[in-house]
Protein backbone atom coordinates (compact mmCIF):
# COMPACT_ATOMS: atom_id res chain seq x y z
CA UNK A 1 0.00 0.00 0.00
CA UNK A 2 1.11 3.42 -0.74
CA UNK A 3 0.04 5.93 1.82
CA UNK A 4 -0.37 9.79 2.20
CA UNK A 5 0.97 11.01 5.87
CA UNK A 6 -0.35 14.41 6.23
CA UNK A 7 -2.47 14.52 3.11
CA UNK A 8 -3.69 18.41 3.96
CA UNK A 9 -5.88 19.39 1.38
CA UNK A 10 -4.37 17.99 -1.51
CA UNK A 11 -3.91 14.61 -1.24
CA UNK A 12 -1.46 12.63 -3.45
CA UNK A 13 -3.11 10.89 -6.53
CA UNK A 14 -2.94 7.00 -6.27
CA UNK A 15 -1.95 7.29 -2.27
CA UNK A 16 -4.39 6.21 0.18
CA UNK A 17 -4.84 9.42 2.97
CA UNK A 18 -4.28 10.19 5.84
CA UNK A 19 -4.55 13.72 8.10
CA UNK A 20 -4.77 15.06 11.13
CA UNK A 21 -8.41 16.62 11.05
CA UNK A 22 -10.19 13.76 10.39
CA UNK A 23 -12.14 14.56 7.81
CA UNK A 24 -14.70 11.92 6.35
CA UNK A 25 -13.00 12.28 3.03
CA UNK A 26 -9.72 10.73 4.17
CA UNK A 27 -8.79 7.14 4.21
CA UNK A 28 -7.21 7.42 7.92
CA UNK A 29 -7.04 9.59 10.73
CA UNK A 30 -4.06 10.35 12.44
CA UNK A 31 -3.71 10.85 16.61
CA UNK A 32 -0.92 11.40 18.32
CA UNK A 33 1.15 10.74 15.35
CA UNK A 34 0.10 7.12 15.01
CA UNK A 35 -1.98 6.15 11.70
CA UNK A 36 -5.10 4.54 13.53
CA UNK A 37 -6.39 1.59 12.10
CA UNK A 38 -3.28 0.90 9.72
CA UNK A 39 -1.24 -2.64 10.47
CA UNK A 40 2.36 -2.09 10.72
CA UNK A 41 4.23 -3.21 8.09
CA UNK A 42 1.58 -2.84 6.03
CA UNK A 43 2.91 0.18 3.71
CA UNK A 44 5.19 -0.06 0.80
CA UNK A 45 5.29 3.52 0.45
CA UNK A 46 4.58 6.70 2.74
CA UNK A 47 4.59 10.14 1.29
CA UNK A 48 5.10 12.76 3.46
CA UNK A 49 5.03 16.36 1.77
CA UNK A 50 4.90 19.57 3.72
CA UNK A 51 4.31 17.84 6.80
CA UNK A 52 7.68 17.66 9.66
CA UNK A 53 8.14 21.54 9.81
CA UNK A 54 5.06 21.95 11.61
CA UNK A 55 5.46 19.02 14.18
CA UNK A 56 7.45 20.02 16.98
CA UNK A 57 10.74 18.87 17.26
CA UNK A 58 10.25 16.79 21.08
CA UNK A 59 7.84 14.97 18.61
CA UNK A 60 10.12 13.87 15.71
CA UNK A 61 10.61 10.76 18.12
CA UNK A 62 7.01 9.63 17.72
CA UNK A 63 7.21 10.44 13.93
CA UNK A 64 9.97 8.22 13.00
CA UNK A 65 8.73 5.63 15.14
CA UNK A 66 5.76 5.48 13.93
CA UNK A 67 7.32 5.29 10.12
CA UNK A 68 9.07 2.89 11.45
CA UNK A 69 6.15 0.79 12.42
CA UNK A 70 4.25 1.18 8.96
CA UNK A 71 6.84 0.51 6.70
CA UNK A 72 7.68 -3.23 4.98
CA UNK A 73 11.26 -4.02 5.35
CA UNK A 74 12.85 -2.33 2.13
CA UNK A 75 9.45 0.15 2.37
CA UNK A 76 10.17 3.69 0.97
CA UNK A 77 10.00 6.96 2.85
CA UNK A 78 9.59 9.82 0.66
CA UNK A 79 10.21 13.60 2.66
CA UNK A 80 9.65 16.70 0.76
CA UNK A 81 10.43 19.59 3.12
CA UNK A 82 11.44 23.07 2.63
CA UNK A 83 15.23 22.97 2.59
CA UNK A 84 16.77 25.61 5.45
CA UNK A 85 17.48 28.52 3.96
CA UNK A 86 14.05 28.97 2.42
CA UNK A 87 12.27 28.69 6.35
CA UNK A 88 11.64 31.74 6.79
CA UNK A 89 9.51 32.42 3.10
CA UNK A 90 7.80 29.51 3.86
CA UNK A 91 7.09 30.39 8.06
CA UNK A 92 5.51 33.56 5.72
CA UNK A 93 3.53 31.73 3.38
CA UNK A 94 2.38 29.35 5.57
CA UNK A 95 1.24 32.29 7.62
CA UNK A 96 -0.82 33.88 5.19
CA UNK A 97 -2.32 30.38 4.22
CA UNK A 98 -3.10 28.81 7.83
CA UNK A 99 -3.73 32.17 9.67
CA UNK A 100 -5.22 34.05 7.14
CA UNK A 101 -6.81 32.57 4.31
CA UNK A 102 -7.80 28.91 5.99
CA UNK A 103 -7.94 30.22 9.63
CA UNK A 104 -6.54 27.47 11.02
CA UNK A 105 -5.06 27.69 14.05
CA UNK A 106 -4.12 24.03 15.02
CA UNK A 107 -1.05 23.93 12.63
CA UNK A 108 1.85 24.53 13.95
CA UNK A 109 4.47 27.06 12.44
CA UNK A 110 8.11 27.15 13.95
CA UNK A 111 10.10 30.15 14.10
CA UNK A 112 12.98 28.42 13.58
CA UNK A 113 14.35 25.71 11.32
CA UNK A 114 14.26 22.67 12.73
CA UNK A 115 16.96 19.35 11.12
CA UNK A 116 14.82 16.72 11.47
CA UNK A 117 16.69 14.25 9.51
CA UNK A 118 18.87 13.65 13.01
CA UNK A 119 15.57 11.54 13.90
CA UNK A 120 15.68 9.76 10.92
CA UNK A 121 16.43 5.92 12.66
CA UNK A 122 16.41 2.52 11.23
CA UNK A 123 16.27 3.77 6.84
CA UNK A 124 18.98 4.38 4.89
CA UNK A 125 19.02 7.35 2.51
CA UNK A 126 18.81 6.55 -1.40
CA UNK A 127 17.97 9.82 -3.00
CA UNK A 128 18.54 13.27 -2.85
CA UNK A 129 16.48 16.04 -5.09
CA UNK A 130 16.05 19.63 -5.06
CA UNK A 131 12.23 21.05 -6.21
CA UNK A 132 11.88 24.74 -6.13
CA UNK A 133 11.77 25.59 -2.22
CA UNK A 134 11.89 21.75 -1.13
CA UNK A 135 14.30 19.43 -0.76
CA UNK A 136 13.43 15.44 -1.33
CA UNK A 137 14.52 12.81 0.19
CA UNK A 138 13.94 9.13 -0.21
CA UNK A 139 14.97 6.58 2.31
CA UNK A 140 14.28 2.78 2.41
CA UNK A 141 13.63 1.18 5.75
CA UNK A 142 16.64 -0.94 6.58
CA UNK A 143 16.22 -4.74 7.04
CA UNK A 144 18.48 -4.41 10.72
CA UNK A 145 15.57 -2.15 11.67
CA UNK A 146 13.22 -5.53 11.25
CA UNK A 147 15.29 -7.50 12.94
CA UNK A 148 16.00 -5.34 15.82
CA UNK A 149 12.45 -5.41 16.52
CA UNK A 150 12.11 -8.91 17.33
CA UNK A 151 15.66 -9.28 19.31
CA UNK A 152 13.63 -6.65 21.61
Amino acid sequence: MKLDYGSGSQPKEGFKSSDFCGAPNYDYYIKDYRVLDLEGGSCDIIHCRNVIHHIPEQDLPLLFAEFNRLLKPGGKLIISEPREEFHRSNLILDIIWYRFLKNERKIALPLYYVDYKKYVKGFQLVKTKNEFNNEILTYTKSEATQLLRFVN
